[in-house]
């Protein structure tokens, strides 16, 4: 799992553990803190791009919605992490 995947899948769960980690992964010197959250934001929109993918492919409308809907946890959180100050 890459750092920004893991630093996601953190996030969802508890931010604060999320922000550790990232400053964790930092101080081993191999990336920044900006890459490592460039790295989560990448995760996080592919993963709500991909649910985008498959409304396009839905059967029906009501079930293209439902999909539609369940990418905006992945793009709030997107969000959340590209406008995270954590210096």
């Amino acid at each position: 799992m890459s750092a920004g995947a893991e630093v996601t899948a953190r996030w969802r769960i508890d931010p604060e553990e999320a922000v550790a980690l990232v400053h964790e992964l930092a101080a081993g010197g191999e990336l920044a803190v900006n890459e490592i959250l460039d790295e989560a934001v990448d995760a996080a929109v592919l993963t709500g791009l991909l649910a985008l993918q498959e409304a396009r492919t839905a059967p029906d409308p009501s079930t293209a919605a439902e999909l539609c809907l369940g990418a905006v946890p992945h793009i709030t959180l997107a969000v959340a992490l590209a406008s995270a100050d954590l210096d």
